[in-house]
């Protein structure tokens, strides 16, 4: 299981920029192939230090194709929710801001869904 990986922000501390990653989904599903063509996922934040490394991104997030597993084989993560749930969390952790992703599904049967999570970096625990 992987993290987002992350790159040191070249932009002066007195500029504002907003990022806005857009990925194309593919099936994440074995069996019912969902999402299918056309589905993306948008992952929107503002950064302060980092950015997200866009070369590894996709590594990211194709790592929850048959559901998303620990070191030993268990399964965290099955449903779309969760799997936007959890890239918005793991984001906004990694990076230390406030994150927001968008996910547009094309899904069987003819159906569409749009997911939208909000996530704040977690706090460590001493």
């Amino acid at each position: 299981m992987m993290l987002p990986k992350v790159l040191p922000s070249t932009t002066p501390s007195n500029v504002t920029v907003r990022e806005r990653h857009t990925l194309t989904l593919s099936p994440c599903c074995p069996v019912s192939k969902n999402p299918r063509p056309g589905s993306t996922i948008t992952i929107c934040y503002q950064p302060a230090g980092h950015v997200l490394e866009v070369g590894a991104l996709f590594a990211y997030i194709h790592q929850y194709k048959g559901g998303l597993r620990d070191e030993q084989g268990e399964l965290l993560v099955r449903d779309m929710e969760g799997m936007i749930a959890r890239i918005a969390q793991d984001c906004a952790t990694t990076l230390g801001v406030p994150v927001r992703v968008i996910a547009q599904l094309v899904i069987a049967p003819k159906q569409e869904m749009r997911v939208r999570v909000s996530a704040q970096p977690m706090k460590e625990v001493a």
